[in-house]
Formats: C-alpha cells, sequence, structure tokens
C-alpha cells in the first residue's frame, strides 16, 4: 500500500470515528431529552387534561372512565372529573395497528393525548410491541412500566394462528375426546405431509365430499379455496379442512357470526363474552353445485370480499333485515322465527371460547414468562368466527388475534364503538405519575407476586363492565373447566377461592 493510500484510509477511519461520535451526542440528547418530562412533545397539547376516574374501593387504584357514545350512562358507577394540573400525570395513548385508526377520536374526546414516542411511558399502547426490539433494554427485558397497558399478548399472533390453534385443539381432543368436538376435521402442512400426502393423493374434487385450503397467516378470506389436488395448491403452509355443507342460512344464505372475546390477565385467567356482535351474511344465495363451487361470494361470508359484489346491501335504518350484516339483537328475532332461542346457543358458544383459550393457556403464557413481564400490563380482543349448522349447533371456524375495527356503516360503529369503550374501562388505565411512581390518590407499585397478580383481578371484577359478561372464571365454570388446565398457576388457585367463596 503506497503512501497516498494510506493516508486516504487515515482520514476515512477519521471520519467514521467522528460520525460515530455525533451519532452518540445525539442519542444522548434525545434520551436526555426524553427523559425532561417538561420537554417532551406531547406537553405542547396539555392544557389542563380533562379526565374522568372510576375508583370501586379504597383498596383498588382509580383508573380513566370513558362514558360509551351508544349507550345511556348508569349513575350507579360514581366517577369524578378532574382536571391534571400536575404535568407529571398527563394520560398519552400511542397507536400503530390500523385497526383502531378510527377510535381515536373517541380517545382524544376523553381527554387522551396522543403521543409521538414510540416506546414512551405512554398509558395505553395499541401496538404490536413484539414486532419492535427498541424497547427491548440490554437484559433482552421489555421497557415496560407500572402503569402501562398493552394491547396484544407476546405470543398471541403465533397461538391463534389457524395452524396452532387447530394443533392444540387436537392435543386437548386426544385427550378430551368426547369434550372436543366443535371444530371440523383439520390437516396441517408441512407437519403432517405424509398424512395430507396418503389422504389426498388420489383426491378428486367431489360435491359429497369437500375441503377447503386456507393459509396459516392471512386472513378477511384471503387466499382462500376449495380443494381439488394437491399439484394446484401454491402455498408454503396451509390447512386443509373440511368444508361444513349443512349449515342454517338466513334467506337462502350462508352466514356466520362475528363475536368478541376479552382476556384481561392470564394469571389469573379472566375470559368476558361481549353480548353484542355481528352475523355476517354471503351476498349470494348458497348452492352445492359444481357450476358455483368457486363462487366466494356464496360460500365465503368475510365483509372483506362480499363488499366487492355488486349485490351486497349495506345496512341502514330503511333496509336492516334485508341487508348483508345483522347484529345479535335481529339474529335473535330470526331464530324465534324458527322456534330457537339464542341463549342456548349463546351457552354453546360459551363452552366453545373458554376450551379454546384453556386449549391455549400454556402456549399464551410463554412469552410473557420468557421476557419476565407483568400479566397486568396486557390486555386482548379476539374474534370468533362461528357457524351454525342446522341442527343450530356452533362451530368454530378461526380466531382473529386482530378483529377488523374498521367503521363502515352505522350498526358497525355502534358495536365496535361500545366494544372499544367497554374494553377500556374494564382493563383500567392507570393516571400514573412517572416521577413521583404513584397513582392520583393511591400509591401503587407492580410487581409479579401472586397476591398482586390476584389482588388486580379482584379489583377489575367492581370496574364498570358495560356489554362485557365475565364466562370465566365462575363457581359454575370453575367447576366445569378445571380439569383442562394441565399446568395450572397459583394465581388461579388463589382466585378461583376466592371466586367460590361467594354466596
Amino acid at each position: 500500500m503506497n503512501f497516498f493510500q494510506n493516508n486516504i484510509y487515515k482520514e476515512l477511519n477519521l471520519i467514521l470515528i467522528l460520525l460515530l461520535f455525533i451519532i452518540i451526542i445525539f442519542i444522548n440528547n434525545h434520551n436526555d431529552k426524553y427523559n425532561d418530562q417538561t420537554n417532551i412533545p406531547e406537553l405542547l397539547y396539555y392544557n389542563n387534561q380533562k379526565i374522568q376516574v372510576f375508583t370501586s374501593s379504597a383498596k383498588c387504584r382509580e383508573t380513566l372512565y370513558f362514558s360509551p357514545e351508544y349507550r345511556e350512562f348508569n349513575d350507579s358507577i360514581k366517577i369524578k372529573k378532574i382536571n391534571l394540573k400536575d404535568k407529571n400525570y398527563f394520560i398519552t395513548f400511542y397507536e400503530t395497528d390500523h385497526v383502531y385508526n378510527q377510535h381515536l377520536k373517541s380517545l382524544e374526546k376523553h381527554g387522551l393525548i396522543r403521543s409521538y414516542y414510540q416506546f414512551g411511558k405512554n398509558n395505553l399502547i395499541i401496538s404490536p410491541i413484539k414486532e419492535n426490539p427498541l424497547i427491548l433494554n440490554k437484559s433482552n427485558i421489555y421497557a415496560l412500566d407500572k402503569y402501562q397497558k398493552v394491547y396484544r399478548y407476546l405470543n398471541a399472533p403465533l397461538v391463534f394462528q389457524k395452524d396452532s390453534l387447530y394443533s392444540s385443539y387436537a392435543t386437548m381432543k386426544n385427550i378430551f375426546f368426547e369434550d372436543f368436538n366443535y371444530m371440523p376435521e383439520t390437516y396441517i402442512y408441512p407437519e403432517q405431509k405424509n398424512i395430507i400426502y396418503n389422504k389426498f393423493k388420489n383426491y378428486k374434487l367431489n360435491l359429497s365430499n369437500l375441503w377447503l385450503v386456507k393459509p396459516t397467516n392471512k386472513y378477511g378470506g384471503h387466499d382462500i379455496n376449495i380443494f381439488d389436488s394437491l399439484k394446484n395448491i401454491k402455498l408454503k403452509e396451509f390447512i386443509i379442512t373440511k368444508y361444513i355443507k349443512n349449515v342454517n342460512l338466513i334467506k337462502d344464505k350462508k352466514y356466520d357470526l362475528r363475536l368478541y372475546v376479552l382476556i384481561t390477565g392470564l394469571k389469573p385467567l379472566r375470559i368476558y363474552f361481549y353480548k353484542e356482535g355481528l352475523v355476517r351474511i354471503a351476498s349470494e344465495k348458497y348452492s352445492l353445485n359444481s357450476s358455483s363451487i368457486e363462487n366466494k361470494f356464496m360460500h365465503l361470508t368475510n365483509m372483506c370480499v362480499n363488499t366487492k359484489n355488486k349485490n351486497y346491501i349495506r345496512p341502514n335504518s330503511s333496509n336492516e333485515y334485508n341487508s348483508n350484516l345483522w347484529n345479535i339483537l335481529m339474529y335473535k328475532t330470526f331464530l324465534k322465527q324458527n322456534n330457537i332461542e339464542w341463549d342456548d346457543i349463546r351457552e354453546k358458544i360459551k363452552d366453545i371460547i373458554i376450551k379454546s383459550i384453556i386449549s391455549v393457556y400454556q402456549n399464551l403464557t410463554e412469552e410473557n414468562e420468557k421476557y419476565k413481564l407483568s400479566d397486568q400490563n396486557f390486555y386482548e380482543i379476539l374474534g370468533f368466527d362461528i357457524l351454525i349448522n342446522d341442527k343450530f349447533n356452533p362451530i368454530l371456524c378461526e380466531i382473529n388475534y386482530v378483529p377488523e375495527m374498521f367503521l363502515s356503516n352505522n350498526l358497525d360503529t355502534k358495536i365496535k364503538s361500545n366494544l372499544f369503550i367497554d374494553t377500556l374501562n374494564l382493563i383500567g388505565i392507570i393516571p400514573y405519575s412517572r416521577k413521583k411512581e404513584k397513582s392520583l390518590v393511591n400509591k401503587y407499585k407492580l410487581t409479579n407476586e401472586v397476591n398482586d397478580n390476584v389482588n388486580n383481578a379482584l379489583c377489575e371484577l367492581a370496574r364498570p363492565r358495560g356489554d362485557f359478561e365475565l364466562i370465566f372464571p365462575s363457581r359454575n365454570t370453575i367447576t366445569r373447566y378445571n380439569k383442562y388446565f394441565i399446568n395450572n398457576t397459583e394465581e388461579n388457585m388463589k382466585f378461583w377461592e376466592y371466586i367460590t367463596s361467594l354466596s
């Protein structure tokens, strides 16, 4: 290497060192600015932030209260309005998940400030944090604080994926054969490659023996097709599932139910079922013949599929029963015309929900335990897709860990807006001081200790539930479902002991 080249390399090294030094200074200054609560950008919008809070007792921390827009206020709920004069207590939310875009105005209306910081000290985070490594600290632990609420458990995308869900179901079915009979026969590729090949190698499309091919990690009806032969499948990962032909129909059209479930904690486990939901009706009359077998408007009920059909009718006040989207109240009327009680079907659906969540319970908790995360930081809204067969028995199609939340019509808006508000009231968002490490009134220190988790669950029972019903645990469901917990937790046992002691 000659002298000239040597000098160039030295100059390049000096430039690189200088750039690195500038980056380090920038990061430190950025962190200092972030740590100084008086300089963060959110305070540009801070002006005596007005919020409402609810508290059930002196033993429970105060949490935010959001009044529903589409339901009358319950006078029995004791709330108080607070103007936050201390900037330590300002309340922020961060949102990237598109499913909630149209709910942001609701949060702002209730006094929350939208945050600039993706991983700042936000009270509410509606974003999949596992996809963002910046929130991990040097010890590989997620840097969540005691007052923060995060939508979605770390392991949820994997656990509720079509293949994983059926695998968990099949495991439980092998142990409790008679009790787990609410999903269609299904095979998973590539895990069951040899079984699939032996079963379907000579298969030809047969209307009396129909199967569906579904991708494992897509939703909204994307890439779902009638199975005709293995060679025509282009997917690398998929399931082949038995097509349910004997379905109940509404005006000669196939339909399914989109029902909402809220998990507020795993240790101890609490499952809430939302009383309202959607009835999604296909936009073409149902038929099983060779000419219509590929018609997705006939065989799929997904709204994002059927809204593309010219025959799809959006709901409004003048045509609600002629539309392709109903609510549960309308569905009850339809059932009564067939001398069927919704409450009977609902009880069977609740059974499916509880068994399904217990079947994935261990897998759902693994990631949180791996990163030593508190159970109290997380919550999960799930969308259960249920088919009703011609004997009015429910069948689970899939569970959506990110149920679509767009507000595309009046019926959609009323149901999903109330669902969102009821969820926020129930999970308990904490007005918490970053500097003083306490909530507005009561001191609150979050730990992973058993008693702390159980006490948090007990306080949750006293919060406003709106249209949510606690379906597990209760005195009856503990007795009925405790045998399905293969590895139970101390938190569950203590919480159940309290529940069963209630008169």
